[in-house]
């Protein structure tokens, strides 16, 4: 028995080293969980379609909007840019209620002077105005 080493040893630490290794790739194998608030009730999708028609500089924007809910929105216009960035938007309507059902709505404007506008419709639940894509241009003669 000179010369034989036990392997007791080494096969309780080559033990200990696998099960090392297996808790940290079992541990580093599942994704941290991240705690996510519950989904918003002021979240809300709306949907527009929006077409300009002109008499001279006197232009008529037509609109057609809805939500995925029942909906006040605070503020809804059409925002209007010149070629150089100046603002020509539409008047402000208040406090519109919208809900799955397509709301039609006019509002009535100006764009002087002759030239190439970009305009895209806007609303605001809150403080801050949100934009609908797509921007279109309309060219005032």
């Amino acid at each position: 028995m000179f010369g034989k080493r036990s392997l007791w040893p080494y096969l309780a630490g080559a033990s200990a080293v696998l099960a090392v290794v297996v808790f940290a790739l079992v541990r580093l194998g599942e994704p941290d969980l991240v705690p996510v608030p519950p989904a918003s009730t002021s979240g809300v999708t709306i949907a527009g379609q929006l077409s300009l028609t002109q008499t001279g500089p006197d232009v008529s924007a037509h609109l057609t909007v809805s939500a995925d809910r029942a909906v006040t929105l605070r503020g809804l216009t059409v925002k209007v840019r010149d070629r150089t960035g100046a603002f020509h938007d539409f008047p402000e309507l208040s406090n519109i209620e919208l809900t799955t059902v397509p709301r039609e709505l006019v509002l009535n404007g100006r764009l002087s002077p002759p030239g190439e506008y970009t305009y895209y419709l806007a609303y605001r639940l809150g403080g801050d105005w949100v934009s609908l894509p797509p921007w279109q241009t309309i060219t005032i003669r």
